[in-house]
């Protein structure tokens, strides 16, 4: 072998062991994130090619295709997201379960009360604990990720394979197969320099649970990614109606939970009116976040998210897309469930600072 394919191989030595230790997934120039994952995850077909400059020489195109996978796409350093050619390592393909490249937030039901029929909400995940315990809902962003409520996933940040996620599920007596299920394998509390999660008063309630194995999208209509919304989007002025599901109480008084998820419309409101539902009954001072973190709907008898749904979504329509939907907000709290004039409290998703949060959480690097 001469000097110079020896160089050329030094070369590739060094380069896949650089992409040994990275992580499968990353950002497009526009901004959406992809995930490398296994053929056959995912159902959407990506639409963004490297921009891959071919060199005449076969060994020295090798190495080109090695150093733009390398270097000129998104690796961690410092937490910040930086966006690149689309690529992925050796038997992983790009899955864009995010941004125009995706397929998230499609569903084809009509969201009338009551029973949700199946397949309706794909991007619910089931919350339980080893024991098979409900433990809440969340939100499937990604193969490999779930955003929740904080409140319900803090305790197993230090042993998350207690915690088991489930797609597909309906009626929880009759569980979808294997392939719709994951343990944790991380759990991420919100916290940021300037804001963390708050146990005591439930503000900055988000947390994005990391799956060991991919959850499939394209074995069944049952199981779907959220779209997330837009940063900064405001979906309560002008008031909009939306959706949140869960297999919590019915009514707050009676442990009973419901044999089929259910779902229900609610209209959405600003945090002042949203407040004076509060009056006399709940020391929004403490508890109410006015500053963006948090987002109020309900208010109509009945028609609520009430104790055992928190972790879950609303669910709003993305845009003019009838069919299209976002996780606009996750279930934290409220007072009793379903009072005319007492809104439900919610995390605000598309606040600019978790929703930045949330975007490098599911492109972190993880070992």
């Amino acid at each position: 072998m001469n000097a110079e394919k020896t160089s050329i191989n030094a070369v590739k030595f060094i380069v896949f062991f650089i992409l040994s230790i990275v992580s499968g997934q990353g950002v497009t120039p526009s901004g959406d994130p992809y995930f490398c994952v296994p053929p056959g995850i995912c159902a959407s077909s990506g639409g963004i090619d490297p921009r891959i400059v071919t060199p005449a020489d076969a060994e020295d195109a090798d190495i080109e295709r090695l150093i733009q996978e390398v270097f000129f796409n998104r690796i961690i350093t410092d937490g910040t997201p930086v966006p690149g050619p689309v690529s992925c390592p050796s038997g992983r393909v790009p899955c864009f379960a995010q941004g125009t490249d995706s397929n998230c937030g499609r569903s084809t039901n009509t969201f009338v009360d009551g029973n949700a029929p199946a397949g309706s909400h794909p991007w619910l995940a089931f919350l339980m604990n080893s024991t098979g315990s409900f433990l809440g809902g969340g939100s499937l962003l990604s193969p490999y990720h779930v955003l929740t409520a904080a409140h319900k996933v803090a305790p197993y940040v230090n042993t998350p394979n207690q915690l088991t996620v489930v797609m597909g599920v309906n009626n929880p007596a009759t569980m979808p197969p294997a392939a719709y299920r994951s343990v944790a394998s991380r759990i991420s509390i919100f916290s940021t320099s300037t804001l963390t999660y708050d146990a005591a008063t439930l503000k900055n309630d988000l947390a994005i649970i990391r799956l060991a194995n991919p959850i499939s999208l394209t074995s069944s209509t049952l199981v779907n990614t959220i779209c997330l919304p837009p940063a900064g989007a405001n979906y309560a002025s002008p008031p909009q109606r939306c959706i949140v599901a869960g297999w919590g109480q019915i009514q707050p008084n009676n442990t009973v939970v419901p044999t089929i998820l259910k779902q229900v419309n609610v209209n959405t409101t600003d945090i002042n009116t949203c407040e004076n539902g509060f009056s006399g009954i709940v020391n929004t001072g403490l508890y109410l976040d006015k500053t963006g973190g948090q987002l109020c709907a309900g208010g109509e008898a009945q028609k609520d998210a009430c104790f055992q749904d928190g972790g879950g979504p609303l669910t709003c329509g993305l845009g003019t897309a009838a069919s299209r939907f976002t996780v606009t907000g996750i279930v934290i709290w409220g007072k009793s469930c379903g009072q005319p004039g007492v809104y439900g409290v919610y995390t605000n998703v598309p606040y600019a600072t978790y929703r930045t949060w949330i975007i490098s959480s599911i492109t972190e690097a993880i070992p």
